[in-house]
């Protein structure tokens, strides 16, 4: 079958959650003997050609984007990123009543409700996500499906011996993720504290590096390739994800499979 993938965020870096299942997807459609096409929506695309059109995350334009697809190809399926930090009536609210497409009142949430009609399938990560969609769209099970998320690193093989530091990755400046707070702790406890990732912006990176001020247990990589960060899931003893919403949290997974102790926040 041939699927076009369509990223609503407009993802602005390659480390981007929704980025990423996406081509995880992709990688594994292919594996099965499926055709992936990683929509530009500069080119000239006949959607009509493709036997279904997924689309990530519920972006600005999800609502012209699903109604002007519609048009040319009724194969519909949204994966719609869910990652609640509200209770489920708060963001029923939100769908069902927040906005008016008639007065151009519109908010990503209510633009999703106004042509939920219009999808075929909602794929999900989790059974919480599951429940989300379900109560707060109002979309029965059998439309909803499943799609666990793996890790995408290499095969783990051998284990070496750990080192006695802790690692994080993540966007560091994305609210959710709580890094100053994980900068605190490092600092009044003392441990040996990497952190990795993509950070939006020169104020947003100079604020993070004004945190760990002169503590030499804390140590900024930035951004890493894939061989760098194979290499730190392996040596880090312990991978912490203090966030005060997450998804899936597949960072945490994929240091998990790399033998790391896993700290997390509960929450779903």
């Amino acid at each position: 079958m041939n699927y076009a993938f369509i990223d609503s965020m407009g993802s602005l870096t390659y480390n981007n959650g929704i980025k990423i299942q996406a081509i995880m997807w992709k990688n594994g459609l292919e594996k099965l003997g499926h055709n992936v096409k990683l929509v530009n929506l500069w080119e000239n695309i006949d959607f009509s050609s493709y036997d279904a059109v997924i689309i990530f995350a519920m972006g600005a334009n999800i609502y012209k984007l699903i109604k002007g697809l519609s048009r040319i190809n009724e194969n519909i399926i949204v994966a719609p990123i869910i990652d609640p930090n509200r209770n489920d009536r708060f963001y029923k609210f939100l769908f069902k009543f927040y906005g008016s497409t008639r007065l151009a009142l519109s908010n990503h949430y209510h633009d999703m409700w106004s042509v939920k009609e219009k999808v075929k399938l909602w794929l999900v990560r989790s059974e919480q996500e599951r429940h989300y969609v379900s109560y707060c769209l109002d979309i029965p099970n059998d439309k909803i499906a499943k799609v666990p998320l793996n890790y995408r690193i290499p095969e783990i093989g051998q284990l070496g011996e750990k080192e006695d530091f802790c690692l994080h990755v993540s966007r560091l400046d994305a609210p959710n993720k709580n890094v100053p707070r994980l900068i605190e702790a490092a600092k009044k406890y003392g441990f040996d504290l990497k952190l990795a990732g993509h950070i939006s912006g020169e104020k947003e990176e100079k604020k993070i590096i004004s945190l760990i001020g002169s503590t030499k247990n804390i140590e900024y990589l930035g951004e890493v390739n894939e061989e760098e960060l194979v290499s730190l899931y392996k040596r880090a003893k312990v991978f912490a994800l203090p966030s005060l919403r997450e998804g899936v949290g597949m960072a945490a997974l994929e240091a998990a499979a790399y033998g790391c102790e896993i700290v997390l926040t509960c929450v779903g």
